[in-house]
């Protein structure tokens, strides 16, 4: 399914306005539709400050939104109330979208086991892909829609062959050829891997070359042995890659934090936007 439309909820801090520049670059990806979302939370406000706080929420959306009227993005605004994740995701559902964008400050695990992240969160829940760039990244970047629109310039996709990995795999064919130029699929043998075990990859890897031909996309294998979350890493360093989708094993958040996930782990620290495919 091609992504057309996705939802970005945003702080309406300063740094937000950079995550809008970064997604109207994504109109090479075939973006088209876009609903930028602010949560208020309303836990305890009665009516008449709750209205105040809407309305104040709304005109600082709207404002922030009026910069990038003319991106070739159809731009919507929406104000929703509630504690954030649960609000973004009914949000989500309720307006089909395909893609949930967010930007990120790559928070080290004790900072996410004390003060949480609401991107880390969206995509623990499991029910949408999401996509999240950095904050460090876009206020390195010196135009953040570059980042957008070169996503899938040198795209990286680990696997393990699993049934998440491969729908992660065969949603990169969700975006227009053209706006692919390199696809790299890496997967990581562990350490003192059999033959065995290593012909074996090397069947599925073409299994998955075959796929890409067929989509037209010419592909780059690599197979590298150690400990996964690691090695892509330097693999995407390596290639200087322009995005990163990976797949996710739906664990908690505990458990996905406390086992240094592959998809947590390239969520603080790939040198790139992250999609993560349910």
């Amino acid at each position: 399914m091609a992504i057309n439309s996705m939802l970005v909820p945003v702080s309406l801090d300063g740094r937000d306005e950079e995550v809008l520049q970064y997604v109207c670059g994504l109109e090479a990806q075939s973006v088209r539709r876009v609903i930028v979302a602010t949560a208020v939370d309303s836990t305890g406000m009665e009516a008449p400050v709750l209205a105040k706080e809407l309305d104040r929420a709304r005109e600082r959306l709207v404002a922030m939104c009026a910069e990038f009227a003319d991106c070739g993005i159809d731009l919507e605004t929406r104000v929703v109330t509630g504690e954030a994740q649960n609000a973004i995701l009914a949000l989500a559902q309720q307006s089909h979208v395909d893609l949930i964008c967010c930007g990120t400050e790559g928070k080290s695990i004790v900072d996410y086991l004390f003060s949480g992240s609401i991107s880390v969160d969206l995509f623990s829940a499991g029910q949408i892909r999401t996509m999240t760039v950095r904050y460090d990244l876009l206020e390195a970047a010196a135009d953040p829609s570059r980042l957008g629109s070169d996503f899938g310039q040198r795209l990286v996709i680990p696997t393990d062959f699993s049934a998440s990995a491969t729908r992660a795999f065969l949603s990169a064919f969700d975006r227009p050829p053209c706006a692919m130029c390199e696809l790299h699929v890496l997967h990581v043998l562990k350490p003192g891997a059999t033959g065995g075990e290593r012909r074996d990859a090397e069947v599925l890897l073409e299994g998955l070359q075959l796929i890409a031909r067929e989509h037209g996309v010419a592909m780059i294998l690599a197979m590298r042995e150690g400990d996964p979350a690691k090695v892509t890493l330097e693999y995407l360093n390596e290639v200087n890659a322009t995005g990163v989708i990976t797949g996710q094993h739906g664990r908690g958040r505990l458990r996905q934090v406390m086992l240094g996930g592959v998809s947590v782990k390239l969520l603080r620290e790939a040198p790139c936007p992250v999609v993560v495919q349910p």
